[in-house]
């Protein structure tokens, strides 16, 4: 049904996902200055809401998961990674999640999947991220994300229909937070709207040098 990728590199965290079905971006990736973390499969939002909130606290977020999952009576149908400021990943993939699923974990990132064509989606996911270093980190998730969908994505359809790019970082930008809601081809709609927001953005900022886009301030 989905896949994704959360990743944290030098003080800077964020996830991107495709999948073939509506909206993804508003339930299933989140992000905050502590870590990121998605939820899929059978989504479980408020799991995505918890996690953030409970690792700006000061909890790991494999202890976190952990504990939610332990308290949901269908976590079999869960899917759920997600990696924190300290570099503590999670991937949690439940037994009843449609096959092919599973994940990949790294030290700066996990990747993870379910209803795939295959598992080269989430071999080759991995490869182009780490492929990528040296880049800023939006456009290492979205590389991630290309991969996987070149690689056959979502086995319900040629091309996702939602997908969606969250970044936490310091020195926030316009192109840090975008969705593709619904689209014959989200993958490349994303990376379209992300080259405008990159360009338009570097203008706007240029032209008004005391805005504040942080998303998530302390």
């Amino acid at each position: 049904m989905t896949f994704s990728i959360c990743a944290s590199v030098d003080g800077r965290h964020g996830a991107a996902i495709a999948t073939n079905a509506v909206a993804v971006g508003s339930t299933a990736p989140f992000v905050n200055r502590y870590g990121t973390v998605c939820t899929q499969a059978m989504t479980k939002t408020p799991i995505g809401v918890q996690t953030i909130r409970r690792i700006g606290g000061g909890e790991a977020i494999d202890e976190v998961v952990s504990a939610l999952l332990n308290a949901d009576d269908h976590a079999q149908q869960r899917q759920v990674h997600g990696i924190d400021h300290n570099g503590t990943t999670v991937l949690h993939t439940g037994m009843e999640c449609t096959s092919v699923s599973g994940g990949r974990t790294g030290d700066t990132y996990t990747i993870a999947g379910n209803m795939l064509t295959n598992e080269l989606v989430l071999d080759r996911m991995a490869d182009a991220f780490v492929e990528s270093t040296g880049k800023p980190l939006d456009h290492r998730l979205l590389d991630a994300l290309r991969a996987g969908e070149n690689a056959g994505g979502d086995k319900r359809g040629t091309n996702a229909q939602s997908a969606a790019l969250t970044v936490f970082s310091d020195t926030p930008r316009i192109e840090h937070d975008l969705r593709v809601d619904e689209h014959a081809n989200a993958v490349s709609e994303l990376e379209r709207v992300h080259e405008t927001a990159a360009t338009s953005g570097t203008e706007w900022m240029d032209e008004y040098p005391n805005l504040d886009l942080q998303r998530h301030p302390h």
